[in-house]
């Protein structure tokens, strides 16, 4: 771990003008400098950056943040790349823990014997013609076979293990990397034998694991690394070093196995990256959050690449993508595609590439005899859960795409909606949870900014905390963020202001995090000569959000226990909402403040 009084030496040491200025254009206006935004495309400028606060912020995207947040934003680095960057900057060395060292010593140990593997791979694809027709009659090129790495391992039980002995690394150095396998007797054996060979690569472009291919029918007929302290197939994508080379969109593209992804690669589509035969995870989400908006599948159309698919977009969705489904004719993979069509007809299906609802539409439509009433009546019984998913917009063009298909009225169609949500079936519930979502999209909660006040308050004004501290808890903030700056603060508050808010600062190491933390520093702050009225309104707010959803949650539980027939509990809840509906109704805020 960095010391935090070595990230603030760092931050302190770069001032965000000098650094953002290096990478794009700025122009004073005022005390403040302007430029068009690097994360959203723009004509006119709304990118600011305050030398005084030491801070950016765009007011057409909305991202914030420091100097660390916007290299970690603009470079797509993590935090601790992102302080060694502006650290080597200033010619400061960032040293970390002993732990850190220790782990870091034998990942590099890792990565070494990796890399002689690779080589050691790639020198027997050279030997070997039967392996190399393999690549050449799957379409690469010799450059393809060299940018990519790929080898042979040839069909011996100990031939890697040998070459690797000899270049002074342990059978437990091979036995960590996964190379081996330790068999009976304590004997140990190659883990990969008369396979073509796959280099997987992080997104630094660091060796860090292998995938191999059978020459015959043996099986099985992929076989991996087995996870390591370097390879994590959920947490890594394989050729996102390549995109993050060659970056020049907002869109990237997610295949199943490395031919789709390196022939695609080949053809000139480098914006592509593969799953390592895995289902999506969160992990890898968040990972390509650094650097797209947009995510478009293209998974195999069997039924195991449709599932994928679905649960991937789901995944993706939920981190706040733009996700959308490559559709390939007759049941094609990208590889097969782009090698007998061309990668114009691919960038030609991307362009068409279909939304999430309009995807599980069409999927639940395939095969209706549009002919036949009882295959009608059960398309339209899995297309209603769909819809109810939708915010109002949405189910609108929707309702009216469905209808077209299946010939059905649209007012039939509403009305079935209306009739499942009024029945208070599971898919309603999961209706309003996204209609909230969308409604936050519009117009933030009250009470987020009642928080950010009063937080920023008492960064401001150290005597307003113990009155605020009295009057609300940790647990009624509504995000993890404020949360966390609430409890600090209360656990530092004999620290002077400044050196209070470079704490927390310090502290916000993600981007979101950092961008909030921006957000409270700008919000209003009440006057402290007479705070304790407008400290009430902002604790009434609070808690009047939380005694909302308290009520919102046992209204849907009064619906649920209505349904099963479980009337005593539902006298019990009911008492219980008229007690909240109560506290919400009351004028002054709870506690006994004043008006």
């Amino acid at each position: 771990m960095i010391s935090e009084d070595l990230i603030l030496k760092i931050k302190e040491e770069n001032d965000i003008v000098d650094v953002i200025s290096e990478v794009m254009t700025l122009k004073r206006a005022g005390r403040n400098y302007v430029g068009l935004c690097p994360f959203h495309g723009e004509k006119t400028p709304s990118f600011t950056v305050s030398k005084d606060k030491q801070i950016f912020k765009c007011f057409g995207c909305g991202e914030a943040g420091n100097v660390i947040t916007f290299i970690m934003k603009y470079k797509r680095f993590n935090f601790p790349e992102a302080v060694k960057f502006l650290g080597e900057r200033v010619n400061i060395d960032v040293e970390e823990d002993k732990a850190y060292e220790l782990k870091n010593s034998k990942k590099n140990k890792l990565y070494k014997i990796n890399v002689e593997a690779a080589k050691y791979f790639f020198n027997n694809l050279t030997k070997n013609s039967v392996a190399r027709n393999y690549f050449f009659k799957r379409g690469m090129d010799k450059k393809t076979l060299v940018r990519f790495g790929l080898g042979y391992a040839v069909d011996d039980w100990n031939s890697l293990m040998n070459y690797l002995k000899n270049r002074g690394y342990t059978a437990l150095d091979m036995l960590e990397a996964g190379l081996i396998i330790k068999g009976k007797n304590n004997s140990y054996y190659d883990r990969f034998r008369n396979r073509v060979m796959f280099p997987v690569f992080d997104y630094k472009g660091r060796v860090i694991g292998f995938g191999g291919r059978v020459l015959n029918d043996s099986k099985p007929k992929y076989l991996n690394s087995p996870e390591t302290e370097l390879f994590k197939k959920g947490t890594n994508l394989y050729g996102l070093n390549f995109v993050i080379d060659h970056f020049k969109t907002d869109t990237i593209v997610i295949v199943e196995g490395y031919m789709d992804l390196i022939s695609l690669n080949q053809s000139g589509i480098v914006n592509v990256v593969a799953s390592l035969g895995t289902a999506l995870t969160t992990q890898q989400a968040k990972l390509l959050k650094r650097y797209v908006k947009k995510i478009i599948i293209s998974y195999d159309a069997d039924t195991a690449g449709q599932l994928a698919t679905l649960r991937g977009m789901e995944i993706l969705k939920k981190e706040g993508f733009d996700v959308r489904v490559l559709m390939i004719p007759e049941d094609k993979d990208p590889d097969e595609f782009v090698r007998n069509h061309g990668s114009k007809a691919f960038e030609s299906l991307i362009e068409k590439a279909l939304p999430l609802t309009e995807y599980r539409i069409f999927m639940e439509s395939k095969g209706i005899n549009l002919s036949d009433k009882e295959m009608i009546i059960k398309y339209t019984r899995k297309i209603i859960p769909i819809l109810l998913e939708l915010d109002p917009v949405e189910r609108e063009l929707y309702i009216k795409r469905v209808a077209e298909i299946s010939k059905i009225n649209e007012q039939v169609l509403y009305d079935m909606v209306a009739r499942y949500a009024h029945r208070g079936n599971d898919y309603s519930s999961n209706s309003n949870k996204l209609d909230d979502v969308n409604m936050k999209l519009y117009m933030e909660p009250a009470s987020v900014k009642a928080e950010r006040v009063l937080l920023n308050t008492m960064l401001k004004h150290n005597s307003s905390i113990e009155y605020i501290r009295d009057k609300i808890k940790v647990e009624d903030m509504d995000m993890n963020i404020h949360k966390f700056i609430y409890k600090t603060i209360l656990e530092n508050k004999s620290l002077p202001k400044d050196e209070l808010k470079r704490f927390i600062e310090v502290k916000c190491t993600d981007i979101e995090s950092s961008k909030e933390f921006v957000k409270i520093l700008d919000t209003e702050v009440i006057d402290e000569n007479n705070c304790s009225v407008a400290i009430n309104d902002c604790v009434a707010q609070i808690k009047k959000s939380r005694l909302e959803e308290s009520k919102k949650a046992i209204m849907e539980k009064i619906k649920k226990y209505e349904a099963e027939g479980k009337f005593d509990e539902t006298i019990k809840l009911a008492s219980e909402l008229v007690d909240i509906q109560k506290k919400i109704s009351k004028e002054i805020p709870m506690e006994g403040g004043n008006r």
